[in-house]
């Protein structure tokens, strides 16, 4: 008798299967958190914008500036002006950003709400579809850069009266200007500036401004 073999068939016992981000994408979701924290550290206003002018991001000070007195607003989830002719010089310099990596300074507003922002591409929009940003950079307040020269006095013990100096050193006033307002005698005040520079460092007073000026914005903490 002759027997025939068959080969019995395969069972395919299915596995349960467990989805799991890969690692990269882990990383890049932490990234974007922290670089979007870390915006709300800088002392001026920055917002993220996408083609359309969308708003994907604005830092804590982005929002404080953009009051109603200010020449832009985030109506919507997008980032406008308040007059045609901004409107245009705004869609203008996104557009140079988002579609041709090109940077632009603008000036929107007028008079005492007169503001200059820069423009900068982050990733220009490709050929296969995808999506362009910039960064738009609002000016720095005089609140932030009063903290960052206060910080500066601290760090180098300036006392109040030193500090006083300096600050009308960087709002333009001569020593004798200083002096007058101060109801003090001008040896005094040239005193006190020899103090700031020995304290810092600074061989000049313009080295000592030229210090000040490239301090880095900051943002008091908010407790």
């Amino acid at each position: 008798m002759i027997t025939a073999h068959f080969p019995l068939p395969t069972v395919h016992t299915p596995v349960a299967r467990t989805e799991t981000l890969r690692p990269h994408a882990v990383e890049e979701s932490t990234l974007t958190r922290w670089l979007a924290q870390s915006l709300d550290h800088v002392g001026h206003g920055m917002l993220l914008v996408s083609a359309g002018a969308r708003v994907l991001h604005a830092n804590r000070q982005a929002h404080a500036a953009l009051d109603e007195l200010a020449p832009l607003r985030i109506e919507c989830g997008r980032l406008v002006a308040r007059t045609a002719v901004d409107t245009a010089a705004l869609q203008d310099a996104l557009q140079a950003a988002i579609q041709r990596g090109l940077r632009r300074m603008i000036s929107l507003g007028s008079g005492s709400q007169a503001a200059t922002l820069a423009v900068l591409p982050l990733a220009s929009a490709g050929e296969d579809g995808s999506s362009g940003a910039a960064l738009v950079s609002l000016p720095q307040s005089r609140r932030t850069h009063d903290l960052a020269v206060h910080n500066f006095a601290r760090m180098h013990g300036f006392t109040a009266a030193e500090t006083a100096v300096l600050e009308g050193l960087l709002e333009g006033q001569r020593p004798t200007d200083i002096a007058l307002a101060k109801g003090v005698q001008l040896s005094t005040i040239r005193t006190q500036i020899g103090q700031l520079r020995q304290k810092c460092g600074a061989h000049s007073i313009r080295e000592l401004l030229a210090r000040v000026a490239a301090l880095p914005p900051m943002l008091a903490l908010v407790q």
